[in-house]
Formats: C-alpha cells, sequence, structure tokens
C-alpha cells in the first residue's frame, strides 16, 4: 500500500461512529480506504450517518495534520502497519465478521504464523490459585511451542503474559488504546518486555485513551487471533465472559478451567463448562482440544511451581505473611517452607522483608 493510501487508511481509522463491520463493509465495497474518501458522501449514505470522530464531523484537512504526525510516529519507532489487504495480516482475524481493517504492531510478527496461538483471560482480581495456576499453564503451553494471547490487563491477563515469557514462548498483548499508550501504567516494564520478546498488537490509532467502550473490541481481536479461549477465572459478571462469548461468535474452542462449587469468582468458569465449554486442567489438556500435539521435549510434570511452592502461594496475597503462619497453614516443617521460599525468590513471585515476612512480588488485585 502506497503511502498516500495508507493516510487515507489513517483518517478512516480515525472515525468513531462507524463499527469495525460497517468499516470492513464500506471497505469492500469501494476497495480502498482514499476511494472511501473520494466518495465520501456517497459512503455515508450507505448507512445514513456522516463520518465523525468522537461526535465531531470529520474534517479532513484538519485531521490530516494528526494523520501526518501518526505516519511519522509509526516510522520513526519501528511499528509495523498491516492493513487487511496485507499478506502478513493474521488469517484467523480475517475470518471473523468484523475484522478490523488496520493492526499496529510492534515486536515479533513472526508470533502471528504461529499454529496454536491461545487465549488466556479472567478476571482483573483473581485468586492466588488462579494466578499460580494461569501462570504455569501460560509458562508450559509456551515452552510447548504455543502463543498466549491476552489484553494486559491486572490479573489474570498479566501472568499469562508473564508465565508465557518466562516459559522462553512467545506472547502477544492485544490493547484496547493506541500503541503509544501504556494502561495500567503499573504494566509498564511489562508492556517493554512484550515489545522486546512478543508482539504489541492494536486496532486503535495513536493516541487513543482506553476508553471503556474499546474493550470488547479488544476481546474481538483477542478472540479473532486463537484456535482457542481458556477462560481462567471469571466470576458471572467478568469482562472475561465478553470474550468467550466472541469465541463462540468465531467458532473458536471455548475452554475453562475448573473452580470451586461455592466460590463466586469461578462462578463464570462453572457456568461456561454446565453450557458446553471443555473443562481443561493443564496445557497438555488445551493442546488435545486444539488437535495439536503436545511437545514431548518439554519435561513431564515441568510445572513452574512445585507442590509446595502452590501451596505457599495459595498462603500469600499483597499483605506481609509471615514464616511461622506460612508453616502454619501448610504444616510443612519450617525448614522445608523456607527453602522453597527462596526458590520463589529467585523465581521473583515472592519477596522478603525483614524479620522473615513474605508477600507477592506483584500488586495484581488493585
Amino acid at each position: 500500500m502506497n503511502e498516500e493510501n495508507l493516510k487515507a487508511m489513517f483518517l478512516f481509522n480515525r472515525v468513531t461512529n462507524y463499527t469495525p463491520k460497517q468499516k470492513f463493509e464500506l471497505l469492500e465495497k469501494y476497495g480502498s480506504a482514499a476511494e472511501i474518501l473520494a466518495k465520501r458522501k456517497e459512503a455515508e449514505d450507505v448507512f445514513g450517518k456522516p463520518f465523525k470522530i468522537n461526535g465531531s464531523l470529520l474534517l479532513e484537512q484538519k485531521e490530516m495534520k494528526t494523520v501526518e504526525k501518526e505516519f511519522i510516529f509509526y516510522e520513526k519507532n519501528g511499528i509495523e502497519i498491516l492493513s487487511i489487504s496485507d499478506e502478513r495480516y493474521p488469517n484467523l482475524l480475517k475470518e471473523i465478521y468484523d475484522p478490523p481493517s488496520v493492526l499496529f504492531a510492534c515486536g515479533n510478527l513472526e508470533l502471528l504464523k504461529n499454529e496454536c496461538p491461545v487465549a488466556m483471560v479472567g478476571s482483573r482480581r483473581a485468586s492466588n490459585s488462579s494466578i499460580t495456576l494461569g501462570y504455569s499453564v501460560a509458562r508450559e503451553l509456551a515452552g510447548a511451542g504455543a502463543v498466549v494471547v491476552s489484553g494486559l490487563a491486572r490479573g489474570i491477563d498479566f501472568y499469562a503474559h508473564k508465565g508465557a515469557l518466562d516459559g522462553k514462548g512467545g506472547t502477544i498483548a492485544v490493547l484496547g488504546n493506541g500503541i503509544d499508550v501504556v494502561y495500567p501504567r503499573v504494566h509498564s516494564a511489562m508492556y517493554e518486555r512484550i515489545r522486546r520478546e512478543g508482539l504489541i498488537l492494536t486496532e486503535f490509532p495513536l493516541g487513543t485513551p482506553p476508553y471503556k467502550r474499546n474493550f470488547p473490541m479488544r476481546n474481538r481481536v483477542i478472540s479473532g487471533l486463537v484456535l482457542g479461549v481458556l477462560v481462567v477465572e471469571a466470576s458471572d459478571k467478568s469482562g472475561a465472559l465478553i470474550t468467550a462469548e466472541y469465541a463462540l461468535d468465531h467458532g473458536r474452542e471455548l475452554m475453562a478451567f475448573p473452580g470451586r462449587a461455592s466460590s463466586e469468582t469461578s462462578a463464570g468458569n462453572n457456568r461456561l463448562i454446565k453450557e458446553g465449554a471443555h473443562l481443561v486442567e493443564s496445557a497438555h489438556d488445551v493442546f488435545s482440544v486444539l488437535g495439536r500435539e503436545y511437545d514431548e521435549r518439554v519435561e513431564r510434570g515441568s510445572r513452574f511451581f512445585s507442590p509446595l511452592e502452590q501451596e505457599i502461594l495459595k498462603v500469600i496475597g499483597d499483605d506481609l505473611v509471615s514464616i511461622e503462619e506460612i508453616e502454619g497453614a501448610t504444616g510443612r516443617p519450617v525448614s522445608k517452607v523456607a527453602s522453597a521460599l527462596m526458590m520463589l525468590e529467585l523465581k521473583s513471585v515472592v519477596v522478603q522483608y525483614p524479620g522473615k515476612f513474605f508477600s507477592r512480588m506483584e500488586k495484581y488485585g488493585h
């Protein structure tokens, strides 16, 4: 795509009062964003509304100045631009009924060609046990050759990305804002790590804030990129269930970890399983559901946390916990608890404070 057509695409992409499906239909009808703008009055009559940006009429001459700056930013910062006609645009995403007309990407584009992309989603206020399990499975999935896709949100998303990268595998973070906006700000270090070792992806123009309306759109892209969606932990009102709905709409495999019968935080998982989602408990189960062969080069039983470490992580939250409290909760000798805590410190999951008090390294639930 030449520079003129790219800039026309940027301009058309800034329109906010048309849905992705409406934009896609106009692109199919007119062939390019440049042609849409050249025949603007006719194109606007298709859906009976003028092009607007955040409530204001699109003024092409004025807005083109912003587009010029956007174009320069992408060139200077190594941001790749993938229009829907680009051969690098992910094939799975093209299959959905409302694919983004353009994607902005920074990082390893080869990850879009992976044969086993899996989404992992869940609560921003997840329990310790679900974070531990989600991290372990993400690490094992990536280590076995899958690419883990998530949304860089707090809680499950964060640990899905971290697990995949710690497993020396690939991860894709799909944003609900512009590629130059880090949200939440506390994930700045993870954002930079994914830029270096994974892939950052968004359909939103430069500078777009994390508007609430953007996240369902972000969730449809997460689902569209993958073969299957794994819900790690979700209440009945969790936003993760929106991604689960998209998975069904897109014909993707829907999977969920089972939760306790009395757990409100896992009520969404249990309902999904009742309604037909695959019950999974391990990376091996995920590969099986997706019809992919599990890479046996990954050592059997190589979960990142030992059984005792998993017990300890269920005890430790954001508040300081003493080694004596951990010993009492686990029923293990203090020598074994101390050894396990040392390993968790080396894995950058737990931090020790004076007096042998411990807490989680990351603040994930606020």
